[in-house]
């Protein structure tokens, strides 16, 4: 029986590793066989190998240790930085008062599909397409309409 545990132990421990370093690349299917190797090894140790606590307390430390080798891991190769977003906003158009770009002319500064930016002589403010049409970056647009606080545009040809 001790061999049984040494060889579950073993497996949770690599399934763990290898859903840490693929995430969802199996649907979660080796992190769940993993964590089920490691408490049937630990139930195991304990109801049938004398001293099998010492087992237990080899699995928790062996998953901590794992764990804290794994957030080591995401830190040195800086990849919590593309886990998490760190962009900020450039400028603030709560300012802007969008009634006043009726009638207005910009220029998308990405595509419209139908939602987007346009750039209004240097402000930038979330706008959405006339019918839901896409519209190319880089397209001349004019507002048509403002309602409820969205302001509609349409591609000026």
């Amino acid at each position: 029986m001790l061999q049984l545990c040494v060889v579950l132990l073993v497996i949770g421990v690599l399934a763990i590793i290898l859903e840490m370093l693929m995430p969802g690349f199996d649907g979660f299917i080796s992190g769940i066989v993993g964590v089920f190797a490691l408490v049937t090894s630990a139930v195991i140790a304990v109801m049938f190998v004398p001293g099998g606590w010492f087992i237990v307390v080899l699995n928790v430390g062996i998953l901590a240790f794992t764990v804290l080798a794994f957030f080591a891991y995401i830190r040195r190769k800086q990849l919590h930085g593309r886990m998490l977003l760190s962009d900020t906003l450039l400028e603030d158009t709560s300012h802007v008062n969008i009634n006043d770009l009726m009638g207005k002319e910009g220029v998308a500064t990405s595509a419209l599909r139908p939602y987007g930016e346009v750039d209004f002589g240097g402000v930038r403010v979330e706008v959405s397409s006339c019918g839901g049409i896409i519209i190319e970056r880089g397209a001349k647009v004019r507002v048509v309409e403002i309602q409820a606080n969205k302001v509609i545009v349409n591609i000026i040809n």
